[in-house]
């Protein structure tokens, strides 16, 4: 690698070269503002007669062709490219007098300042291919065909009338190239038979991450390091580009993807070494992470947006636009894992879904009874894992109906048809727009075939959000009271296209308004018969909605029967403190897992196997080193097994635990233990069956040990 100071200027004049942005670079983004900036530096530069630092650029010398010297551009585009623009603004401004001193900079030449040299290697810079395209025709002055809201051309554009203004100032052409010639850089020059590492110069170059979005640094790792470069790029990139569309949502998708992938937390700051481990650790070729991408940028697609017949998976779009509507995006790890399995046809249509179905249920149940959504991401990056890792995949749908089944008495329990009717006749609903619309619509959707298109449409207080005396004397003295609990809530709102001419009505205008207006049936029904509107009215709306929702969001029977109490199991959750010597337990419940089990003893084994091997096996590790004690002398978790009674181990570790211990003290011990976890001790329950034959031999522990 070799470092040096150069002047900009001098390295265009050379003839016979070619600068070219690799691939793998981001599109030319240069704003008016830079443009500016640059403009100004370069004039003060001529005033001043003084050199300017115009940044870092680095370069890879690569293989002459046609005799032309041919330099990769890693790093600098933005600048190079302007400088060029800037150029050709000049030479289209000049009168002659430095034409040749500007094609000189701008063009090679085969001879005596001949173009005859092919159009491909005729120009000096060869930006990447979508900003090539405007740039040939720029220079080759093809202006009617140009892209005019290109960053090229407007750029060029700027930089005409910034020199046209200065040229009223006294400022002539060969002042600004004088300028020009003060610019100053560092043009680092890599070799890469050398050994030295374009990718790596580049990430620290761009270390400070102030330009770089996660998905260029991704790109650029994936292309700058292969020598096929340009194939991979057009064969894979630009598929990934067009399936995800918007520049803005590509950084989340390859963070989605990377929760997929490791089911560990990820985030912006860490996405790309969390990446770049996964790609050096399992030894995995440029193209086959590109073709890993194609296939889950697809499944990335169809989740943010509505996706034409040449995604397979469209035949989705009418449930998945439920999660859209929602703006449920922590969910996509789990559903990246269910496309998965139908593309590798683990599963069919119909079961895939079913699948879709329950959790977009759950989505909104969650929701309308305010459980908030950040509470998702923790459940969902390892969901997947906890439904099927230990389970057969042909019972695949019956294996997640049972799951959101035990999840009853956690803090992600499906809720209840009873709560949710309650919730919805009760609950301010209004509080979250997005959830509120989409309540709404699916009732009035829920009658029809082809579903009303709701465009346009929001969501009109019934009572008004201000309050007025029209309506405090219609509803009476309790008008406070039912204004400030029933406002916001499911049986005081409807859905128009009209909200403004509606406005603070009083009910008698907007019934007649809406029962004219509007064709909602569903939603507006008492509209045809109640002529009040006071609080009898609001809540038996509510319950007339609220229980036509229910039935929209019906439950499967598996879930729906594990709200019916079980007379013949006690249950209990570890905020239980009670004795339960004389009983029997018959089920762990940890996490939503579902656990066989027959004695206490088992109880702790599952419980400490399932922490270590399911969730941070270095909590427990740690546990041990340190000789975990409940009490003031006596150890519950080692490495050395000598140190206990009656040791057992940890499955998969070199972790040690006591099991001489009564039902209770085993019961503390996985308290102290989930606390360390910080998991609440409401995730974890069991069930106990009366046994009065059954006899542990314990030996009875104080507290001193």
């Amino acid at each position: 690698m070799k470092a040096e100071p150069e002047k900009i200027i001098d390295l265009m004049f050379d003839n016979k070269r070619q600068y070219q942005i690799p691939v793998y670079q981001r599109d030319y983004d240069w704003k008016s503002d830079n443009c500016k900036e640059l403009f100004v530096d370069v004039i003060q530069a001529y005033k001043k007669e003084k050199t300017h630092f115009f940044g870092t650029i680095v370069q890879v010398q690569q293989d002459e062709e046609n005799s032309i010297k041919r330099f990769l551009i890693v790093d600098g585009q933005q600048r190079m490219t302007s400088v060029y623009l800037l150029l050709k603004a000049l030479y289209d401004l000049d009168n002659g007098s430095n034409e040749d001193k500007l094609e000189k900079l701008l063009y090679n030449f085969s001879g005596a300042k001949t173009f005859s040299i092919d159009e491909k290697n005729k120009l000096k810079l060869k930006p990447i291919k979508s900003d090539n395209v405007q740039f040939v025709k720029l220079m080759t002055n093809d202006l009617d065909g140009i892209d005019k809201s290109s960053n090229i051309y407007l750029n060029y554009a700027y930089f005409k009338k910034l020199i046209s203004e200065h040229l009223n100032e006294d400022i002539e052409i060969s002042n600004i190239l004088k300028g020009l010639e003060y610019l100053q850089i560092v043009m680092i020059s890599l070799k890469e038979e050398a050994g030295d590492e374009p990718q790596v110069v580049f990430e620290r170059i761009n270390s400070t991450g102030e330009d770089l979005t996660l998905s260029d640094l991704i790109r650029n790792y994936v292309l700058m390091t292969d020598k096929n470069q340009d194939e991979l790029f057009e064969k894979y990139w630009t598929v990934i580009a067009k399936n995800i569309g918007d520049k803005e949502k590509m950084s989340d998708f390859f963070i989605t993807f990377l929760h997929y992938k490791t089911q560990e937390s990820i985030n912006i700051n860490n996405a790309y070494s969390v990446f770049k481990k996964i790609i050096e650790s399992k030894s995995i070729s440029n193209e086959e992470i590109l073709k890993e991408f194609v296939r889950f940028s697809r499944y990335y697609e169809v989740l943010i947006k509505s996706v034409g017949e040449d995604n397979p998976l469209n035949i989705f779009n009418p449930i998945l636009s439920g999660f859209r509507d929602l703006k449920q995006s922590t969910i996509f790890p789990f559903l990246f894992a269910l496309f998965n399995d139908y593309e590798n046809e683990v599963i069919d249509k119909i079961c895939l879904q079913n699948s879709l179905s329950i959790f977009l249920n759950y989505t909104l149940r969650r929701a309308i009874t305010g459980v908030p959504t950040n509470s998702f991401r923790g459940l969902y990056l390892t969901l997947y894992k906890r439904i099927f890792e230990t389970k057969n995949k042909e019972n695949y749908l019956e294996s997640i109906y049972r799951f959101l089944a035990n999840l009853k008495k956690t803090k992600d329990a499906v809720p209840s048809d009873n709560v949710l009717l309650d919730s919805l006749m009760n609950s301010n609903i209004y509080k979250d727009r997005k959830t509120a619309s989409y309540i709404l619509s699916l009732l009035e959707n829920s009658n029809y075939k082809e579903k009303v298109i709701l465009t346009n449409i929001t969501i009109e207080h019934i009572m008004p959000q201000n309050k007025t005396d029209e309506w405090r004397a219609m509803i009476g003295e309790n008008y406070d009271f039912v204004y400030d609990k029933y406002l916001h809530t499911l049986g005081n709102l409807t859905l128009t296209g009209f909200n403004s001419e509606l406005s603070d009505k009083s009910y008698a205008k907007k019934r007649d308004f809406i029962n004219y207006n509007t064709k909602f049936v569903i939603l507006n029904e008492e509209f045809r018969s109640h002529s009040m509107w006071n609080e009898g009215s609001i809540t038996s709306r509510a319950k007339r909605l609220g229980q036509r929702l229910v039935e929209i969001l019906e439950l499967p029977d598996i879930i729906k029967n594990s709200y019916v109490i079980d007379n013949s199991m006690n249950k209990f959750s570890l905020l239980d403190r009670g004795s339960h010597s004389g009983s029997k337990p018959i089920n762990l419940v940890i996490l939503g897992e579902t656990i066989t089990i027959s004695s206490w003893k088992e109880l702790l084994s599952e419980t400490l196997n399932f922490l270590y091997n399911e969730y941070e096996s270095i909590i427990l590790e740690n546990l041990a080193k340190e000789k975990f004690k409940l009490s003031l002398y006596r150890i519950y978790l080692t490495f050395d097994s000598t140190e206990l009674r009656n040791p057992r181990k940890i499955e998969n570790s070199n972790i040690y635990y006591e099991t001489n211990l009564s039902a209770n003290n085993i019961l503390s011990f996985i308290r102290a233990v989930l606390d360390k976890y910080d998991i609440p001790h409401s995730d974890v329950m069991f069930y106990t069956k009366e046994d009065l034959s059954e006899v542990e031999l314990i030996d009875n522990e104080c507290a001193i040990g």
